[in-house]
């Protein structure tokens, strides 16, 4: 008995989206949407008529610098909002400390009214800045069938100080 072919989406290219703080890189073809809130910074979806199904960065500038002992403090906050989410199951919990940048992240699903969805948090606090990759499918299937594409948002997420060049990837 064979197992039936799972299709994947293809890549049709990607999009390197890069400002002063934060760089990463999306599908081409994927519609940019505002974040329903005002916050700053890009989203982007497969479909325009989905706006569940989307990857995206946030950017926040806090009114500190946040150091190596920050940590547990964060994680215990980050952790604990998310915990207060209806039905939400974790898949993956992390916490990590690169140099001076502080990393959190998270898999889950959780209910959304009527709907489970399934969603990828990455948060990096930089400096003085707290960037927040989300990717995030309107039902676990979406996101799954999503994952290698925002797999390409996660692996290729990058904080900085100043605006990238062509240079950056070489």
């Amino acid at each position: 008995m064979s197992t039936p072919h799972r299709p994947y989406p293809s890549i049709q290219g990607l999009t390197w989206h890069r400002t002063r703080y934060y760089s990463f890189f999306t599908p081409m073809n994927w519609h940019r949407f505002e974040w329903p809130d005002g916050r700053d910074g890009q989203v982007y979806g497969p479909d325009p008529d989905d706006p569940h199904t989307i990857a995206g960065v946030s950017l926040d500038h806090l009114d500190t610098t946040l150091t190596t002992d920050d940590l547990e403090t964060v994680a215990e906050g980050f952790f604990g909002t998310l915990e207060q989410l209806p039905a939400v199951s974790f898949e993956l919990r992390d916490q990590s400390v690169k140099g001076r940048v502080l990393m959190l992240e998270a898999r889950f699903t959780y209910a959304d009214h009527d709907a489970v969805r399934k969603r990828w948090v990455r948060v990096i606090y930089h400096h003085t800045r707290q960037v927040t990759f989300i990717a995030q499918g309107a039902t676990p299937e979406k996101f799954a069938y999503w994952l290698p594409m925002f797999f390409e948002l996660m692996a290729t997420a990058n904080v900085h100080n100043e605006m990238p060049g062509l240079d950056f990837w070489g």
